[in-house]
């Protein structure tokens, strides 16, 4: 019987990509090789950290993708740490700062779910200079708490953490490490501007799948900036979703003529543009092949008959 001690580091570290996560983990504690080998094996990983077990599944549910490589983890905070909306927030930014910190060389692909995103938890997602695929998804409407009122998931307030992401001077400390490789970027519900974006953007060259859901603070500068930079060239997806911001209407349609590559395109549930206008462009224009409009286009124009007698 052939010892794990003979075989190839490489070959190891390909076996333990294999494992659930809970195998993997175990597998960490059985040595401190073995942890070491652990930790530097877990390259995906799907983090929500929540107040309940409804709450998580609800979460899981939302997902935007359902993908089977990607090892997927939910911690369910107890009572006495979610009582009020402050403190779940600030235990659920240390449980996601903590793992994070400990796997960030490893990690290639990382999904998080979350209330809020502290500037802790941004600083150490800015560090992982070997991330590919980014997932920051902060839009959990079926969450019930007594401490959050509904109206709390209509809105994404402006913040400074998201500076963090683009490594602005004196952010990151004097290391400089930064996010700088990633493929594709997800932000739900993130109070996100159009500088900071285009700020991620320019330090990530070579993202081909962007996604913006309830992102209310960009406009169409946004779409201005992707048609005027590298972006234009490498860009294959874009989903730019639930925004009822009334900067995004139909004046950001002609920017969409440069993004060339686009395989994929998404405006659904922008209510400031226009579906039909959309459609015929993209008829006559833009040629995207996969074209999700902002609202559906019904035979009957949209006028839903109803009858005034039905209770």
């Amino acid at each position: 019987m052939t010892n794990l001690d003979s075989l190839p580091p490489e070959l190891i570290h390909e076996i333990m990509h294999h494992l659930s996560i809970r195998a993997l983990l175990a597998f960490g504690l059985t040595s401190k090789v073995y942890h070491g080998c652990q930790s530097m094996s877990l390259s995906t990983l799907r983090l929500g950290v929540f107040q309940s077990r409804l709450s998580g599944m609800a979460s899981l549910m939302e997902s935007s993708e359902e993908r089977s490589s990607i090892h997927s983890v939910q911690v369910i905070l107890p009572r006495s740490e979610s009582r009020t909306k402050s403190m779940t927030v600030r235990n659920q930014n240390t449980v996601i700062e903590c793992v994070v910190k400990r796997y960030r060389h490893s990690l290639r692909d990382l999904e998080i779910a979350l209330w809020e995103l502290s500037q802790g938890t941004a600083q150490s997602i800015a560090r992982m200079e070997n991330l590919r695929h980014l997932a920051i998804r902060l839009d959990h409407p079926h969450t019930r708490h007594t401490g959050v009122d509904r109206n709390f998931w209509r809105t994404s307030p402006g913040s400074t953490v998201w500076n963090f992401l683009s490594n602005e001077p004196g952010h990151n400390g004097a290391n400089g490490l930064c996010l700088g490789r990633l493929q594709s970027l997800t932000l739900e519900r993130a109070g996100i501007t159009d500088y900071q974006l285009q700020k991620i953007l320019e330090r990530n060259p070579l993202i081909t799948g962007l996604g913006l859901q309830k992102c209310l603070l960009l406009t169409q500068e946004t779409f201005e900036y992707l048609a005027n930079s590298s972006h234009r060239r490498n860009l294959k997806v874009l989903h730019f979703t639930q925004s009822t911001s009334s900067e995004i209407d139909n004046r950001l349609l002609p920017y969409i003529e440069m993004l060339s590559k686009l395989d994929v395109l998404s405006l659904h549930n922008c209510p400031n543009i226009d579906s039909r206008l959309a459609r015929q462009m993209n008829e006559d224009i833009w040629h995207v092949p996969q074209l999700i409009l902002p609202h559906s286009l019904g035979d009957s124009g949209g006028v839903v008959e109803v009858d005034p007698e039905y209770k």
